[in-house]
């Protein structure tokens, strides 16, 4: 007991910091006061000297990019969105100056990659445990275990970066072994199996790139760069042949392509006779085709939170105001951008992404070029930037890893 608290006692800013991640995943509606329960930490920690201020450059990008929704408020047409965006926002603007800072006695690590895994599991198991019920009246597992079903209170592609980083999380235990063997592989295959159900696209495919990736690595480690070599043209070879004759992925495949022909043969008569619950890929073909109309209408911005107007004018004036009722968002936060904000906050955007897969691996941070590669290969098909979930995460954990990086490095 005596160990434990003087654990508390010396990590509690640690501990008050990975708890973050339980209230932003599972009681989101919690996240504004707590920050200002971790600002009020941060001050104290300031007050006893136990933290010193260090401002992270990289972070100022999103300052930035916080100042360029701030200049596009002069133009918009509906200031009560506009205000909103701003207050989601604003994180963007505080963190960055909140979380500069260096802990001399060395930051720890391990309660952020629990807090981050536990909030994650008990997300999953809070979809189970609704779901169970739910089975029992419909007796159906696709509407009770599948997508935003399992996952009631976040978007299925927020839960999936979550729970790819809380996997990276989980190696990172079991390197510094903190976890054993059989807890590590118990952790990945939970983890996986709620990837697979929350069937987000990008999810899917950052945990297969990680793995194809982690898994190319070894065999070039154990065996040699030929073995590597040879094993991927075997893998992309068998992954060709699965794309085409997994009757579900090929059904997808063959859906997506059927529904581009015919909106590059008429696109206004596509529009108009979409289903009211048009497929996923339908929503994103028309979605990112009207972005694009507007983008080269509006190249320095529409304004934010003009984005729904402007949109909604166009499938409007082409014969579907019931699709132009639902206003849905670009599919992709780089269209979503540059048609609010214009190309020069694209810019800053993606100096954000590709910059800062660039500045991970400069700084061989594994974790790091997971988060910005999630962020880049998620914002290409959601825009990741648009609701607190994203907007706080990606910020948070950066700024999280870069504490520890710089509470190892003497200032001397």
């Amino acid at each position: 007991m005596e160990k434990l608290l003087n654990y508390i006692r010396i990590n509690y800013l640690e501990l008050i910091l990975a708890g973050f991640f339980v209230v932003l995943i599972n009681a989101s509606k919690l996240a504004g006061p707590y920050i200002l329960l971790m600002v009020l930490v941060i001050i104290i920690n300031y007050v006893r000297k136990t933290i010193t201020f260090q401002l992270n450059k990289f972070s100022l990008l999103f300052a930035m990019l916080y100042c360029a929704y701030a200049i596009g408020i002069i133009w918009t047409e509906n200031m009560d969105q506009a205000s909103k965006y701003l207050e989601n926002k604003a994180v963007f603007i505080l963190f960055p100056f909140l979380f500069s800072f260096r802990k001399p006695t060395g930051f720890a690590m391990k309660p952020v990659y629990w807090g981050l895994i536990l909030a994650t599991l008990v997300s999953f198991g809070y979809g189970i445990y609704i779901g169970i019920p739910c089975y029992i009246q419909h007796f159906s597992f696709p509407y009770c275990f599948l997508k935003s079903h399992l996952s009631p209170h976040m978007h299925p592609t927020y839960m999936s970066v979550f729970a790819l980083l809380s996997m990276v999380s989980a190696y990172f235990l079991y390197k510094e072994e903190s976890i054993k063997r059989v807890s590590f592989f118990g952790l990945i295959v939970l983890l996986v199996l709620y990837t697979l159900l929350l069937m987000s696209l990008a999810g899917l495919l950052s945990i297969l790139v990680l793995g194809a990736i982690l898994f190319l690595v070894y065999l070039k480690n154990r065996f040699s760069v030929k073995v590597m070599v040879g094993f991927t043209l075997v893998a992309i070879g068998l992954l060709v042949v699965l794309i085409f004759k997994t009757p579900f992925i090929r059904d997808d495949i063959n859906e997506t392509a059927r529904a581009t022909e015919r909106y590059f043969k008429s696109p206004e008569k596509f529009i108009q006779q979409l289903s009211e619950s048009p497929s996923s890929s339908e929503t994103r073909l028309v979605m990112w085709s009207i972005t694009c109309e507007e983008i080269a209408a509006h190249p320095f911005g529409v304004g934010t939170g003009n984005v729904d107007i402007y949109l909604g004018k166009n499938i409007r004036s082409k014969g579907n105001p019931t699709f132009a009722d639902k206003q849905y968002n670009p599919h992709n936060q780089f269209l979503q951008t540059q048609l609010e904000i214009g190309v020069f906050g694209l810019i800053i955007l993606l100096l954000i992404t590709f910059g800062g897969v660039v500045y991970s691996v400069k700084k061989r941070s594994v974790l790091l070029i997971v988060l910005f590669s999630s962020l880049l290969l998620n914002s290409l098909f959601e825009s990741m930037l648009q609701l607190q979930a994203g907007i706080i995460f990606y910020l948070f954990f950066f700024m999280l890893v870069e504490i520890d990086k710089n509470s190892k490095t003497s200032t001397i």
